[in-house]
């Protein structure tokens, strides 16, 4: 059975405990962490508040970055925002990152009971459905979203990986109601990603804010294997290869 949550206050966040949960948040927080992982990022902590951030990376010392941002803008005296330009192989390999968004993060905090715990994006979507039909369970597919409420980006991003698990189980997976509203949502705009992130009202604002160049890595699709899978509170990297027969 899939599902999926609209944003994080949406209440079928509550019964993730028995289930495969992905997050998804487009622009731009599983995106930058896909990257991030993907340019060999030891992981990834992602946590709700600034100062949470602040007190984990002084404990953890000067192998740690502090990655955030507030209305898309990095934070005042962190090492990074939340652009996935940012994130390059010779800035974050063989670094963890403490990583605090306005929405992305709070996410896997709505979730953290799930029995599996994946970030999912535009950059990594079939190594995920890959990763997520793997595990045998329910799954759960949760939206940022943008303070709590619906964003159309995401819910693009979960009708994208319901449309690969449906490529690979087939009728062996069963939609409910809101799984299938997003998988038609994705039937919408499959062919102008870029132009939807442009469009859809957090993109408009992104560009606003000098960060447009961000949208066009935001929508590449399939660009990397690697899935950010959640290890005892931290997002570590997992190669997902395709296998003969997908």
């Amino acid at each position: 059975m899939i599902d999926v949550a609209f944003s994080r206050l949406d209440p079928a966040c509550r019964s993730a405990s028995s289930r495969a949960v992905a997050v998804i948040d487009v622009m731009r927080a599983t995106t930058t962490m896909t990257m991030a992982l993907h340019h060999g990022c030891n992981g990834i902590i992602p946590v709700r508040t600034l100062s949470e951030a602040r007190a984990i990376a002084h404990r953890r010392g000067n192998r740690v970055l502090l990655g955030g941002e507030r209305g898309a803008e990095r934070a005042a005296g962190f090492d990074l925002g939340n652009s996935p330009a940012e994130y390059r192989r010779e800035r974050v390999q063989g670094k963890t990152v403490v990583l605090t968004t306005t929405n992305g993060t709070r996410a896997f905090q709505a979730v953290s009971g799930a029995e599996t715990i994946i970030a999912c994006s535009f950059l990594n979507v079939s190594a995920a459905a890959r990763r997520l039909v793997a595990t045998g369970l329910d799954i759960l597919i949760t939206c940022a979203g943008r303070r709590g409420r619906f964003c159309l980006e995401d819910a693009v991003g979960a009708g994208m990986l319901i449309d690969r698990l449906l490529t690979i189980r087939g009728r062996s997976i069963e939609c409910n109601d809101a799984a299938r509203a997003a998988h038609r949502l994705f039937a919408t705009y499959r062919d102008n990603l870029l132009g939807m992130l442009r469009g859809c009202e957090w993109g408009r604002e992104i560009i606003r804010k000098g960060f447009g160049s961000d949208l066009e890595i935001c929508a590449q699709v399939d660009l990397t294997d690697i899935v950010p899978v959640m290890q005892s509170n931290r997002l570590v990297a997992e190669r997902v290869e395709q296998t003969v027969g997908d």
